[in-house]
């Protein structure tokens, strides 16, 4: 991991919060290479992603632990899964996208990586892009000994407008839901957002620092359906 990255993830500029549980959602897969770059042939902003996972007392790193990420692609598109795009106040679930026409062999924007001893990993991917009725975002599991537990990654709106000005994003229409208008981000997502620097010429560094209580409940028991929710 680049030292600037590392110096980064254990300044005391980068706030270590509570880790949020939120919902899988329905583009999860069980494809997930270990491997730090993740875009593959994607288009769009570089996004270098830093995570730093600590245990219960704010201070042990949590290392060895396999984080899994996935995302999707500047229009919107998840690895594996068929263009979808949802009607007006629509809400993305698992019934609601298509799964029966599925490209297997696709894997980009989709990875995992162990942590080390700092209990931090790393990722090279792209600033995401948007699709219906979802604000922003990079899912995530943490795989403990025993148990794996989720939530999602968010992004400050108004860098998210600053990135989507710019090519390959600005040829969208505008989205249709932002951080305070998403019905996952409310369920504790301020606690999500990451820490991000840079600008939309060169790219973005995107961090957080996160607290993971070991006895917290797992994914599937924490709020809605793993499978419910975008």
């Amino acid at each position: 991991m680049e030292e600037d990255l590392v110096e980064l993830l254990a300044s005391t500029g980068v706030t270590c919060r509570l880790f949020v549980e939120q919902t899988r959602g329905p583009y999860h897969r069980a494809v997930h290479p270990e491997r730090r770059e993740i875009t593959e042939d994607r288009d769009g902003l570089p996004l270098r992603l830093g995570l730093r996972l600590l245990a219960a007392d704010a201070t042990t790193p949590l290392a060895d632990v396999l984080v899994e990420v996935w995302q999707a692609d500047h229009v919107g598109r998840y690895s594996g899964f068929q263009p979808f795009e949802a009607r007006p106040g629509q809400v993305v679930t698992s019934e609601s996208v298509p799964h029966d026409v599925i490209a297997a062999g696709e894997t980009y924007l989709r990875g995992s990586q162990r942590t080390d001893e700092r209990g931090m990993c790393a990722f090279n991917t792209i600033y995401p892009g948007w699709y219906a009725s979802r604000t922003v975002h990079i899912h995530l599991i943490a795989h403990l000994d025993d148990r794996s537990v989720t939530t999602q990654l968010y992004f400050p709106d108004t860098v998210t407008d600053e990135a989507f000005s710019r090519p390959p994003y600005q040829g969208r229409p505008q989205r249709d839901t932002i951080n305070a208008t998403d019905s996952i981000f409310a369920d504790g997502g301020e606690q999500m957002i990451l820490d991000l620097r840079g600008d939309p010429t060169t790219g973005y560094t995107g961090v957080l620092c996160v607290v993971l209580d070991r006895q917290a409940r797992p994914a599937s028991a924490a709020g809605p359906s793993a499978e419910s929710d975008g």
